[in-house]
């Protein structure tokens, strides 16, 4: 299976983010919900916490996709989620984590909050298609590298936490930015960062995009505050550069949908999906609903040749 045909609009500079929407010629309506919609409960394994798994139950009347980078707040350290995952409503899995908060272990505290931010690509590249996430193992090792990074150019976090560095942007940086609302059936983005494209993201449904789209910029402008001053100042990116990145990526074939790691759930199946094309990998879950082909639902497509992917 491959990405449905992707059609690259014209972009749009946000400080130093160009933003070009894309479409898809995929279905449209799978019955997901997701982000700030879905009603989901995150708490440390009853077994006993440990850093590479959180508990997650859906109590939503939906299945809900919980995405790659998706921060799980709170608990005794702040989580991201390993990769997607499409949670039935009324299941309750146990998912892969990594932390990105490495200076606290809070004894007593189980409960996390789901609001539906991302961690930056720089952190979320380091997480693409390996094996369990254990503490201690060098992928979390380099992603609190990758955390510490933040800490140098954005000012320290006492725990190191990713979290802190999002909410300082919050407060401090995200009024000086005005990016483009959604277009009507944007599904997706491909944004640009020093005159390189970095990161295409796009969703099975222009609702599933919508819900997640100013939590993505917000962790592409973190992404970008760790570049030069005179790289984050550059022109916006050409609108070729856009269409060439989109024309690799959707020539990514992802193999049969029914192979290996095909979850069962009430009403479709969902798997992972992982695929590399010259500079350009690709991760992301799809689903296959009955009487239908199968969708893409979600896939995160980066340029691994870009300054903010080194040493990857």
């Amino acid at each position: 299976m491959q990405i449905p045909q992707l059609h690259v609009g014209a972009g749009t500079a946000a400080g130093p983010l160009t933003i070009f929407p894309v479409w898809t010629a995929g279905h449209g309506r799978l019955g997901i919900s997701t982000g700030l919609h879905a009603d989901l409960a995150v708490s440390e394994l009853a077994t006993g916490a440990r850093v590479g798994q959180l508990t997650v139950r859906n109590n939503g009347k939906h299945a809900a996709l919980l995405l790659e980078g998706e921060l799980l707040e709170g608990g005794q350290q702040h989580r991201t989620c390993a990769r997607d995952v499409l949670i039935d409503t009324g299941e309750t899995v146990d998912i892969d984590t990594f932390c990105v908060e490495a200076g606290r272990w809070e004894a007593g505290q189980d409960t996390h909050r789901c609001q539906a931010r991302r961690a930056p690509l720089s952190i979320r590249a380091k997480m693409a298609g390996g094996g369990p996430p254990e503490a201690g193992s060098r992928r979390q090792e380099q992603i609190w590298e990758r955390v510490r990074r933040f800490d140098a150019v954005r000012g320290p976090s006492a725990t190191s936490s990713l979290p802190e560095h999002l909410d300082r942007f919050g407060s401090l940086d995200r009024h000086r930015f005005t990016a483009p609302k959604p277009l009507d059936g944007q599904r997706g983005v491909v944004i640009g960062v020093g005159g390189q494209p970095l990161l295409l993201e796009v969703f099975g449904t222009a609702t599933l995009f919508r819900l997640h789209y100013q939590q993505l910029l917000d962790a592409a402008l973190l992404d970008a505050a760790l570049l030069p001053a005179a790289t984050q100042n550059t022109v916006p990116m050409p609108g070729q550069l856009a269409r060439d990145f989109a024309a690799i990526a959707g020539t990514i074939d992802f193999g049969e949908f029914y192979s290996e790691g095909v979850r069962r759930h009430d009403s479709m199946r969902s798997r992972n999906i992982l695929g590399i094309r010259g500079p350009v990998i690709a991760e992301g879950m799809a689903v296959r609903l009955p009487h239908r082909e199968p969708d893409i639902a979600h896939l995160s497509c980066w340029n691994t040749n870009h300054p903010l992917m080194e040493a990857l």
